[in-house]
């Protein structure tokens, strides 16, 4: 298990999510690990846990993972029984 937490979607965007899958290339995966130990690429799926970021994870956050070809986003709002 890898605990790198920044993705690198681009030169403007390296989101650092709560919660991270990605899948090695050699596996079939999209998103191979830099150099530098960054993910870059689209991961598989990411999750956030939410408790006053709310509106940018809905926002900005999913147009941007949506953009870069992210498979799966999963939102969970602090304090709520039902992920999004």
């Amino acid at each position: 298990m890898e605990s790198i937490a920044t993705n690198r979607l681009d030169q403007d965007n390296e989101p650092q999510p709560d919660v991270v899958l990605f899948i090695a290339p050699a596996c079939g995966g999209q998103s191979p690990i830099s150099d530098d130990d960054y993910l870059t690429g689209p991961v598989e799926f990411v999750a956030e846990v939410s408790v006053s970021s709310v509106a940018p994870d809905r926002g900005p956050k999913l147009r941007t993972y949506e953009r870069h070809g992210v498979r799966e986003y999963l939102i969970r709002r602090d304090g709520d029984s039902d992920p999004e």
